[in-house]
């Protein structure tokens, strides 16, 4: 059983979804939140709708981590359907070429610009080939498109090829063994509600689950203060540093009572006078509900306009400068004029 970071009035964790194929990811964002209560929800790395499998939904103050559980790997389990028949001797080596660096263009419906991008096969193993079909695993960098890479690998192979079926195993340190049905969701809600929340608070998975392998900041208790207003964080404030840190690292900020702070990526190498930590987010709620990390917030040097009549002072026509002020002028320099002057309405000049 996971230990939650959420009060009693919000949920900041995640859960993992199992996506069923049909609804895309953005609805499944919209029944969960519908279920939940939980105003900020947000998913991690889109599936199609006819992609099914773990889809990591982020509640609360775990919506601050969407970014980096989505740089991490993913895994897949899909089905390969070719043209024709193959060698299976010639589908094995196409098979091992394309694993590592490989280079993808993104599909015309896609979230990104259509360019040609480097991404990463870490391992690539055949399960079973049935005579077109073709049944493998997978796991990629982030923003690896499986659909083009079975189009690629069919390519290669010389019969051509297109994606058949795929379904999701893992987004980072989130898999199959994490998941839950929305009808088991839904489920949990009726029974927190009646009393019982054992059942929802399993399925709840703290934010510090995402920085279990992660390198570790303790702070001393004198800087979380000032931690919680946004500051960066000093040598001075620092207790201890957990894990293998070096500069550009992404870690995890505690409070020497093991509590999450916040996260933020190390500056430095070692600790010496410079600023240590660049804070990235803030993940508790001491000292405030609406902590915000701000940078680069210098008030700007707004010019002051100048009134009026100065910026318009040189269009100004000399008769017009020289008008007493009423509609009479009409008459005067129109003799042709038939109207009664007595009528023409008085009013003040403009300029």
């Amino acid at each position: 059983m996971y230990a939650s970071n959420s009060t009693p009035e919000e949920i900041n964790g995640f859960i993992v979804i199992d996506k069923p194929k049909g609804p895309t990811s953005h609805q499944i964002d919209a029944w969960v939140r519908e279920i939940t209560g939980e105003k900020r929800v947000g998913h991690i790395g889109t599936l199609d709708p006819n992609v099914s499998g773990v889809l990591v939904m982020a509640l609360g103050k775990a919506t601050k981590l969407i970014d980096i559980v989505h740089e991490r790997p993913k895994e897949y389990i899909s089905v390969m359907r070719l043209y024709s028949t193959a060698d299976t001797d010639n589908i094995m080596k196409v098979f091992k070429e394309f694993t590592g660096k490989i280079y993808q263009l993104p599909p015309v419906r896609s979230a990104v610009s259509r360019q040609v991008r480097e991404r990463t096969i870490y391992n690539m193993d055949v399960l079973e080939i049935q005579e077109k079909l073709i049944l493998f695993r997978v796991k990629c960098e982030s923003g690896t498109y499986i659909r083009t890479l079975c189009t690629d690998m069919g390519y290669v192979i010389g019969t051509g090829a297109q994606m058949a079926d795929l379904r999701r195993l893992s987004t980072g340190q989130f898999n199959e063994s994490h998941i839950h049905t929305l009808q088991e969701l839904s489920d949990s809600v009726v029974l927190k509600k009646q009393g019982d929340t054992s059942l929802f608070d399993n399925m709840v998975i703290p934010m510090d689950f995402v920085f279990a392998d992660s390198p570790k900041v303790v702070v001393k208790n004198t800087a979380i203060k000032n931690i919680m207003h946004g500051s960066d964080i000093y040598p001075s404030g620092i207790k201890a540093l957990i894990g293998d840190i070096h500069k550009g690292s992404r870690v995890a900020i505690y409070s020497g009572d093991n509590e999450l702070l916040a996260f933020g990526t190390m500056l430095v190498d070692s600790l010496n006078d410079l600023k240590a930590v660049d804070l990235d987010g803030i993940l508790s709620d001491k000292y405030g509900e609406n902590n915000v990390v701000r940078k680069n917030n210098r008030q700007k040097n707004i010019p002051v306009q100048k009134p009026a009549k100065r910026l318009h002072e040189h269009i100004r026509k000399p008769e017009a400068r020289d008008n007493p002020g009423n509609g009479r002028d009409m008459f005067r320099k129109n003799p042709g004029f038939k109207g009664n002057p007595s009528k023409i309405r008085k009013r003040k000049n403009k300029f």
